[in-house]
């Protein structure tokens, strides 16, 4: 199975922080300019008062950085799930969501770029022009459909990134590491000694001549005299048999 492409979702996530900064920035300077030119066009709701580019560059800020920091180690795998669920978000919420408010509220304000007000000053009618005003704001919501419409497609590839990718990094708790080999050397076994049953064991080794053995089991030490008599009677022993 293919390794997971790290460096392809970093790059995805990178994307998305900036798509996220750039609607939170145009949403805040939309919704300012919207709130000064309400003496203008009266009271009412109009849809700028929502800040839509404010809220929505907040998730998309928040999928980019999840997405960004993915990495080889043991949270991987929560960090692409995590990653992948913030994208689905964005590419069927969040994303259309903003695309729509800014385009409805762009087909709103171009109507309104020809617009004075007029009002009375010392006797003087006095036409103030606000109309740059409302072309900025529709400037704004032009930018932040782009934003949003950008975001839908870096938000897809971001998702199928994380679905489609392969195996990621197990945890390194998960892994088998193979144990060295251990050698082991064998104990030689004495005998266990024999009873004596209350005699004296003979000695397992030869009497070399010359040698007798005493009643205690030491040996003695014969004199060559004593030798030769001892052989005499044995030969003198036989004789008569």
């Amino acid at each position: 199975m293919a390794r997971f492409p790290y460096s392809s979702a970093r790059g995805l996530g990178g994307m998305q922080i900036f798509l996220g900064l750039a609607a939170m920035g145009l949403g805040a300077g939309d919704l300012d300019i919207g709130l000064s030119t309400m003496r203008y066009h009266g009271p009412g709701f109009r849809l700028y008062m929502l800040g839509a580019g404010i809220w929505t560059g907040l998730f998309f800020l928040i999928a980019g950085s999840l997405a960004a920091s993915i990495s080889e180690g043991r949270t991987a795998g929560c960090k692409i799930g995590a990653a992948q669920t913030m994208a689905l978000l964005n590419t069927f919420i969040f994303a259309p969501g903003l695309t729509g408010v800014a385009t409805v509220n762009f087909i709103m304000g171009s109507t309104e770029w020809n617009y004075s007000m007029s009002h009375v000053y010392e006797n003087t009618i006095i036409y103030v022009d606000v109309s740059s005003l409302f072309r900025l704001m529709t400037y704004l919501d032009v930018s932040l459909a782009v934003v949003g419409g950008l975001e839908f497609i870096f938000s897809i590839a971001t998702a199928s990134v994380c679905c489609c990718g392969g195996s990621y990094d197990q945890p390194a708790a998960n892994q088998i590491v193979p144990m060295p080999m251990m050698t082991f050397q064998p104990t030689m076994q004495q005998p266990a000694p024999r009873p004596s049953y209350g005699f004296a064991e003979r000695p397992s080794a030869s009497v070399p001549p010359g040698v007798a053995t005493g009643g205690d089991g030491q040996m003695v030490t014969l004199p060559a005299a004593e030798l030769g008599m001892l052989y005499a009677k044995a030969n003198n022993s036989a004789a008569e048999e």
